[in-house]
């Protein structure tokens, strides 16, 4: 028979084992636990610094755009057309897009005409269609009479708003979300699409977009596709700019641009940055003056966008 003093020990010593093994236990959960947490600041490190290097190389596009659609020489100009331009900084790929203002709609001067395209082409009904344009104009004419279906400040007022029409010129794309009947979604496709900067000038159709060579009137995908296609050519072959033969001539550029600018890093992370730049001798004595500078100013990526439709520029 095991004698009392015995037993004690033993229970003792399996005692101290289970609370060994529950010291293993804890200390492998708080050194998993550490691990894990470690890695995740790692991860998050890495995100940031890789997001910081995009941005940098992105803002460092718009600046090397700049120069280059500044260029003297004709030959080695970059175009103004929404031509996709494509090089390497650093090692890292840029895509830059550069657009003159004047391929986009004047919000102060575009003909209801224009504006109606405009808006037809975003699946508006024809109802909502007359009300904007309305709405559009009431805001910048300067009298307080509304349209057939416009708005002035009696119908700002009914509709719950604080404030009414500014009865001047939009100073500001960004206005136009202040319009009664505009909405987010809407302004969204609307503001890539509008300009402030195009100093009463028509669209010129050697500038546009695709989107806004849709808006016009009796033309087809087709027409458009090809004129594109012809446009990227022109442009790897150093051909000179040309609108397209279907569209009535405008006049010439604004020398105000949309520069667009991506950077994309070799773990896949990207950063956009967008600039409105006006030529000619600023204050500070550069040749250009800095109008808009925005971080991540557009929507979706130009990495998206075909191979085919890039020019490769070499710098």
């Amino acid at each position: 028979m095991v004698d009392l003093p015995a037993r004690i020990e033993a229970n003792q010593r399996g005692l101290a084992l289970v609370i060994v093994l529950w010291m293993l236990t804890l200390l492998i959960i708080m050194a998993s636990s550490f691990s894990l947490t470690m890695r995740r600041e790692t991860s998050i490190l890495s995100d940031v610094r890789s997001t910081a290097e995009a941005m940098a190389l992105a803002e460092a596009g718009i600046n090397i755009a700049i120069m280059q659609v500044l260029q003297p020489d004709s030959t080695l100009r970059w175009r103004s057309d929404s031509s996709l331009y494509e090089f390497a900084f650093e090692g890292v790929p840029i895509r830059v897009l550069i657009t003159d203002e004047s391929g986009k709609l004047d919000l102060n001067q575009s003909n209801p005409q224009a504006l109606l395209g405009l808006l037809a082409a975003q699946g508006l009904d024809e109802d909502t269609q007359a009300k904007l344009i309305d709405a559009i104009n009431d805001w910048r004419d300067n009298d307080d009479i509304p349209g057939p279906h416009g708005a002035e400040r009696d119908q700002y007022q009914s509709a719950g708003l604080k404030y009414g029409p500014r009865n001047k010129p939009f100073e500001t794309v960004e206005e136009l979300q202040m319009v009664l009947g505009m909405t987010p979604d809407l302004y969204k496709s609307l503001e890539p699409l509008v300009t402030v900067f195009a100093r009463g000038q028509a669209l010129n159709p050697a500038k546009a977009s695709r989107q806004l060579l849709m808006t016009m009137p009796n033309v087809t995908p087709e027409m458009v596709d090809s004129y594109m296609q012809q446009r990227t050519e022109n442009a790897k072959s150093g051909l000179p700019e040309a609108g397209p033969t279907w569209a009535a001539s405008s006049g010439g550029a604004t020398q105000v641009y949309e520069i667009m600018a991506e950077a994309m890093t070799a773990d896949g992370v990207s950063a956009a940055v967008s600039a409105v730049v006006r030529s000619g001798q600023s204050r500070q004595g550069l040749p250009y003056s800095i109008l808009k500078w925005r971080r991540g100013g557009f929507s979706g990526s130009l990495f998206n966008d075909s191979e085919d439709n890039r020019v490769i520029a070499p710098f």
